[in-house]
């Protein structure tokens, strides 16, 4: 069933994040991985302040809610939390991976500062939405929000901690709970640091209950069984073993798929195996070609960018391009018709554009924003064609070495290199260099196509639709092997 799990997965959310409708659940793990306290360790000293260990208690929150019962205050709670969960800690690779992902909707009960820190560190745009209040401020262009229905460590004032503030969630910050239910009603969720002894888990899945009956959507939990090594005697470890089992099949009551790993540290890979997949739905057009010089292949070349970029559009990928000299423009064109054919409805989501600053006559070309343009846009796409490759210099056609620039940087983060070598340049360069090299060509990981692939998109006699179609093929091939 695990490994069924995580198949569904891999095959489903990645869909999910492409078409927008992806959201992600930060748990309890997730800080603990980062070296943040678990729970029942966080609490230890308050339990102690009041002769009870933490390890004995199930329900944590009524160990809050005793302790200040017994102080006549939250302070202590508070300064506990504050103590252990405000100060940074280094950002693990899990945060890292989802501060990527194209999600738009993460939702959390954890107090730290992970995902604001995950995103700031490359510079993307967060909206930490910490109260019912914040909730009806203005969403920052083309920022991810972040929910974080149980409070953070910089509002210590407005925590949920005790069995007070849960029972009273409703009246207090019953704001999220719509736009929660909303979500688990039409999105796909992921929870990733999901654990049987986190206090909020059996909290929010009562609000997931909430949002649904006899059809609930699916959602997915990574979840990782004990290990012996967490426990103080077998004893214990086997009982909570049986806890867990029980427990992962008890969460597709909530709708909720268990992906079991052995270890959180199979996460990040996991994760990023979801980046690549969803990097596969996009495709980098690199190239170039000179518009002086009167060149015979220049309308064919032309034509056959444009017929990539309809390819493009109508495999349902989305188009990343630098929007150079004459290919760009053509596969963009192409691209847009495929789109219109269909309404043109998603053309703002699924062109992702970063056109190259073009230099004025006597001034200087910023090559380090070039250079910046051409690593976000290989990180963006899974995969990279080059087409052409030449550029005018000092009134000679030359292999154009930003197009070299861009294979370089397309192979350091693994993309598949789709060489179109016909029509010469850079692109039959890269091609020459790929035929027979050691770069896989098959399976779930290649990044490149097979040798006989390339070889016909060498031949310069292959006509417009004989290079489509090829193109098409290895395309097709990539789809049915993500």
């Amino acid at each position: 069933m695990a490994g069924n799990g995580r198949t569904r997965f891999l095959r489903e959310f990645p869909s999910s994040l492409h078409e927008g409708t992806g959201v992600v659940f930060v748990g309890a793990g997730v800080s603990m991985a980062a070296g943040y306290p678990s729970w029942s360790k966080l609490l230890t000293e308050i339990g102690e302040e009041i002769g009870v260990n933490s390890r004995d208690i199930q329900d944590l929150a009524a160990l809050a809610q005793w302790h200040i019962r017994e102080t006549g205050n939250a302070t202590g709670v508070r300064n506990v939390i504050k103590r252990e969960i405000g100060h940074d800690r280094p950002l693990p690779e899990t945060v890292k991976t989802l501060a990527r992902l194209p999600v738009r909707h993460i939702w959390t009960t954890n107090y730290d500062r992970l995902v604001e820190r995950a995103f700031a560190e490359i510079s993307r745009p967060l909206d930490p939405v910490v109260g019912a209040k914040d909730l009806a401020l203005k969403v920052t262009p083309g920022a991810t929000r972040l929910y974080k229905m149980h409070g953070s460590v910089d509002r210590l004032d407005d925590i949920v901690i005790s069995t007070d503030d849960y029972e009273l969630f409703r009246t207090k910050r019953g704001a999220f709970l719509p736009l929660l239910q909303a979500h688990l009603s039409s999105m796909s969720m992921l929870f990733v640091g999901l654990s049987l002894t986190d206090p909020n888990v059996r909290h929010v899945l009562s609000l997931i209950r909430e949002s649904f009956t006899d059809a609930p959507p699916e959602h997915f939990a990574i979840l990782k069984p004990p290990k012996p090594e967490d426990f103080t005697n077998d004893d214990e470890f086997k009982a909570r073993l049986a806890q867990h089992k029980l427990w992962a099949k008890d969460l597709s009551r909530y709708g909720l798929v268990a992906v079991e790993v052995d270890d959180y540290d199979e996460v990040p890979e996991l994760l990023r195996e979801v980046e690549r997949r969803v990097a596969a739905k996009r495709v980098w057009v690199s190239g170039s070609w000179p518009l002086e010089g009167g060149d015979a292949r220049t309308p064919e070349i032309y034509a056959v960018s444009e017929e990539i970029g309809r390819l493009i559009g109508a495999t349902h990928r989305d188009l990343v391009t630098g929007t150079g000299l004459l290919i760009g423009p053509a596969v963009v064109s192409g691209f847009m018709d495929a789109l219109r054919e269909g309404g043109g409805w998603d053309i703002d989501r699924r062109l992702i554009a970063r056109p190259f600053p073009q230099t004025l006559p006597g001034r200087t070309a910023d090559r380090a924003k070039w250079t910046a343009l051409r690593s976000e846009m290989a990180r963006l796409a899974g995969i990279t064609i080059f087409l052409g490759g030449l550029k005018a210099d000092k009134g000679t056609t030359v292999i154009a070495d930003g197009v070299m620039e861009e294979f370089a940087l397309a192979q350091a983060v693994g993309s598949f290199i789709l060489p179109i070598g016909a029509f010469g340049g850079a692109a039959e360069q890269i091609a020459k260099q790929l035929c027979g090299s050691i770069a896989r060509s098959d399976g779930p990981k290649a990044t490149r196509p097979k040798d006989d692939e390339i070889t016909a998109l060498l031949n310069p006699s292959m006509t417009e639709r004989q290079l489509i179609a090829t193109i098409r093929a290895i395309l097709d091939r990539l789809a049915k092997v993500t």
